[in-house]
């Protein structure tokens, strides 16, 4: 298969690590431009990755990189997309595509994603992973457990049971779900409130989760954030408390967002939380609690210049 990834960092390093190295022709974008191998780290063990190059469309167009980033890139990645090209988006927080029948200004201001990638052509992912690069042509695998995949409609494809094996044989535990909104809305339940909270008290999320006063913030606006899902479909089914305690066994390790501040990059705020505000303010459902904490991570964002 002819596959594109486009953002070969941490996450999209690394699956594209894995594509090459089970026999896909895989080329690897970054924003220097295409990049030609890749190792990867992985309990314990050192694998090097080569990368192809070719013109035209892909089969497969992953976009791994980051949210803020995207309204940019898309529009340059049209030679790589043909009728018959799958575009499988890896983004943390809500896609553009997440609500039909309702651009979301948050992450797709003037709707440049949203021209560049047909949307029926579009698959919804989950990656349940963490990697990171340890330099520009090395990534760190720390934890894998799966990548939901599925079609927005819910429905069963020939190209959804073909992207599936094709991850699979890549060792990427592809997880097929006939909800991808739901995956997509629980991870965001458990991440939508820690991110801005650890880039804000620049802390791990031990540290975070053993607060009391941080906890009670992110209950009340995991709150919203079910009653949101409830609206569009999308049904948390589980205490905050209860996730807490899945997170807190982690241990302290730093959310993406608070390696961005860091490292002194944009902070995907829109797509965590600047999405989910606008879906519930159409459908006049309050979210104080995610409100107030948009509300002083923009401001810190904007005064550190990571907008």
């Amino acid at each position: 298969m002819r596959i594109c990834v486009v953002g070969a960092g941490a996450i999209g390093g690394w699956v594209a690590a894995r594509l090459a190295l089970a026999g896909n022709k895989v080329m690897a974008l970054t924003s220097r431009g295409p990049i030609d191998g890749i190792s990867i780290e992985q309990a314990g063990e050192v694998q090097v990755a080569t990368f192809d190059r070719f013109d035209g469309p892909a089969d497969l167009l992953i976009v791994a990189v980051k949210a803020t980033d995207l309204p940019s890139v898309a529009p340059t990645l049209g030679k790589h997309i043909s009728s018959g090209t799958v575009v499988l988006p890896m983004l943390n927080g809500v896609p553009w595509w997440f609500v039909d029948g309702e651009p979301l200004r948050a992450v797709d201001p003037d709707g440049a994603i949203a021209r560049a990638f047909p949307v029926n052509q579009v698959m919804g992912c989950v990656v349940h992973a963490t990697c990171s690069r340890t330099a520009l042509d090395c990534v760190r695998v720390n934890f894998v457990d799966k990548l939901i995949i599925g079609e927005r409609d819910g429905s069963s494809s020939v190209r959804l049971a073909r992207i599936e094996g094709v991850l699979a044989d890549a060792g990427l535990r592809p997880d097929l779900t006939g909800n991808v909104r739901r995956a997509i809305w629980y991870k965001l339940w458990g991440n939508a409130t820690i991110n801005p909270l650890s880039a804000l008290v620049r802390t791990t999320c031990d540290r975070i989760l053993a607060d009391p006063e941080c906890r009670a913030w992110m209950l009340e606006g995991m709150g919203e954030l079910a009653a949101v899902g409830a609206a569009i479909g999308c049904p948390i089914g589980e205490r905050g408390e209860d996730r807490m305690a899945v997170t807190a066994k982690l241990g302290a390790f730093k959310t993406s967002m608070l390696q961005d501040v860091e490292a002194g990059r944009p902070i995907e705020l829109e797509a965590l939380l600047g999405a989910p505000r606008e879906i519930a303010q159409r459908r006049d459902i309050v979210t104080p609690a995610l409100d107030r904490l948009y509300a002083v991570t923009r401001l810190m964002a904007e005064s550190s210049g990571l907008t």
